[in-house]
């Protein structure tokens, strides 16, 4: 679902709520994986008292979702897709354990109402995620200033004060 307002309720409604899991289903050829962004494919958060929420990027649009991760499965000679746990040194693992403090969507670089993206306050730190030129953007902190012409954060959906990076 892209539509700002549903997504909107779906991810306030996890403000408050501890990061259990990171699903993630990425790219392998060969046995092997491109770095973190790289290789991602789709993810999954899991809040605690939540089902899980997936995240899929679609050219410049974030797609949010109540949906169980999808199974492993193989493309013979082009490859596999690998569906599992999040783990470090891939940024999403790094957020797992933390409690969500707020959010706010990130409009992508479109002439329509949709969400690029989303930028999450968590006790640590903060996480930028967007898909943008079918491609993700897994940050720490603030969209970066490179990007600021093609991703436009919005309002915190929980009322926190804007700072930057801590």
């Amino acid at each position: 679902m892209n539509d700002p307002v549903a997504a909107a309720e779906l991810v306030r409604d996890l403000i408050g709520r501890r990061l259990l899991a990171v699903s993630e289903a990425r790219y392998w050829h060969e046995g092997q994986r491109d770095d973190d962004a790289a290789s991602l494919l789709d993810f999954w958060l899991h809040f605690e008292g939540k089902p899980a929420l997936m995240a899929h990027g679609r050219g410049e649009h974030l797609s949010l979702e109540r949906v169980d991760p999808y199974p492993s499965y193989e493309m013979q000679e082009c490859g596999e897709t690998r569906v599992g746990p999040a783990r470090e040194p891939d940024l999403l693992a790094s957020f797992v354990g933390q409690r969500l403090l707020d959010a706010s969507l990130i409009h992508g670089y479109t002439t329509e109402l949709s969400v690029g993206g989303l930028r999450m306050r968590f006790e640590h730190d903060d996480l930028v995620v967007a898909s943008l030129g079918d491609q993700w953007v897994v940050r720490r902190g603030t969209v970066p200033s490179d990007l600021r012409r093609y991703l436009t954060g919005g309002p915190w959906l929980g009322g926190a004060e804007d700072r930057q990076q801590r």
